[in-house]
């Protein structure tokens, strides 16, 4: 009796967790290549500190997070310079990847000057010329362009000379070093008040001063010294003047500020500046090494494809099973199929609980796992062959094929499973998803085998008593010692 508990309890809970991921309509989540998406690899200076990475990866987590449309992001480290960003399942998956890209460094600048014709950037110095009084001599501040007038390099915390878009006319703003920062801001959320985008600042309360001074001074101001530029990644987002009506002995006051992103913009540029603004400014900057993009459509023929290739494979295992093994091969497919829905099953589940995708490098690990649970029965039969060859009896050798296969195949399986978890902690993108799916695999073929096909087998041989029914193999060739 306690043969038989063993016996059905896999294949019991197989079939009853199937039911019930049916029932609460569960099914694997997808990775980028069978779902589509995108995957970016980002790459910073070869000595970037490994804790700025880390640092980094949150707050793109958190940003990719905000969206909302994006399932089970994967976002890791690779190598010593460089993140792997993988989007399944985007929809605007030009907006995902600007804002992963943005550094998101946000200054608050004073304007100095301006002029709206390029030739006259406010870097140039001209200072007459004794040879030739019709051509002055042009100086050029360091680390500015000497065609362009433009800042090379910029560094919030010296005099920068940016270019900007003012009602379609080019204008090279010189500001002055920055007076606050993004790590001033405690909240920025997009809104759409009268007919334009706006993006709402909250500062710290700890910087609700410094914003007030910083409104103060510039209020004493007249002209373009009036106004505040705000930058960010080098940008000049907008550059307000303080309004007429400000006291200059007061300022601005209440802590709140706003960015005007015009009438033209749809949403998803205020959006994506209040997600970038609200969750920080990455780190270190980063380059995009490599874009790629997966269609939808492309991604499901690929599923389509693994799973063809997983039901081909088990069919042509199962029929060369059965015409080689006859009714011990029915164990097999039957041990196998219990095995496949036990499987689906507990993907499933790990998809709704630990947001586990499954890749085409997954589905990979599964049509080896099927491989792997065949190999584990085909030992077991041999075994059992072995011994009715040499003249055991039906019972005896059951028994002892379903003992010496089993120290075979956990040794084999012990292999598989450290091989998983080697490549499941060292590797990163889809190749954990082999990895998990083989493990996952493995565990469950030493499951099988200790309580499915260990005792399933004896029940089997002890009733049968005809050799003809298991193998290929005549009574002439069983040995009578």
């Amino acid at each position: 009796m306690r043969r038989y508990l063993k016996l059905l309890f896999l294949p019991l809970l197989a079939i009853g967790l199937f039911i019930y991921v049916q029932q609460t309509n569960l099914t694997p989540k997808l990775g980028l290549d069978l779902q589509g998406g995108i995957s970016v690899i980002l790459t910073a200076d070869e000595d970037t500190d490994p804790e700025v990475l880390q640092k980094a990866v949150e707050i793109m987590r958190t940003r990719i997070e905000a969206f909302g449309d994006v399932q089970e992001p994967e976002i890791s480290i690779s190598g010593n310079s460089a993140v792997l960003v993988q989007l399944p399942g985007v929809t605007d998956q030009e907006r995902a990847i600007e804002a992963l890209g943005a550094t998101g460094l946000l200054t608050f600048r004073p304007v100095l000057n301006s002029s709206i014709d390029t030739g006259y950037s406010p870097a140039f110095q001209y200072i007459a010329n004794i040879e030739d009084p019709d051509n002055p001599i042009k100086v050029t501040v360091p680390g500015v362009d000497e065609e362009l007038g433009l800042t090379i390099s910029d560094n919030p915390n010296f005099d920068s000379y940016l270019l900007s878009i003012s009602q379609g006319f080019p204008v090279i703003y010189h500001l002055g070093p920055a007076e606050l920062t993004g790590n001033d801001i405690e909240d920025a959320i997009a809104v759409y008040p009268e007919n334009e985008w706006i993006v709402s600042l909250d500062f710290k309360t700890e910087s609700e001063d410094k914003f007030t001074d910083l409104t103060k001074k510039l209020a004493n101001e007249i002209g373009e010294k009036r106004r505040l530029a705000i930058v960010l990644d080098g940008e000049i987002v907008s550059a307000p003047g303080i309004a007429l009506d400000v006291n200059p002995d007061i300022g601005i006051t209440g802590g709140t500020a706003a960015i005007s992103m015009g009438n033209t913009d749809s949403g998803e540029s205020a959006n994506n500046l209040a997600v970038i603004l609200r969750y920080g400014a990455l780190p270190v900057s980063f380059e995009r090494s490599s874009i790629q993009k997966v269609s939808a459509s492309l991604g499901e023929d690929t599923l389509n494809l693994g799973l063809q290739a997983g039901l081909v494979g088990l069919i042509i295992i199962s029929i060369i099973i059965i015409l080689y093994y006859r009714i011990l091969g029915l164990v097999s497919v039957v041990g196998l199929s219990m095995f496949g829905l036990l499987f689906y099953s507990i993907i499933s589940l790990l998809g709704e609980i630990q947001g586990f995708t499954l890749t085409l490098a997954g589905i990979a690990g599964i049509i080896v796992s099927i491989g792997l649970a065949a190999d584990s029965y085909i030992v077991t039969f041999e075994k059992l062959k072995d011994e009715i060859k040499v003249g055991r009896s039906f019972e005896f050798a059951a028994n002892k094929a379903v003992d010496e296969s089993w120290k075979t195949i956990l040794t084999a399986d012990f292999v598989s499973l450290s091989a998983a978890f080697l490549l499941y902690v060292l590797a990163v993108g889809p190749i954990r998803g082999f990895a998990l799916a083989l493990g996952i695999a493995t565990i469950f073929d030493l499951l099988f085998t200790r309580l499915y096909t260990r005792n399933m087998v004896p029940v089997i041989v002890s009733n049968l008593k005809n050799t003809r029914l298991m193998y290929p193999i005549k009574n002439e060739d069983i040995s009578n010692v």
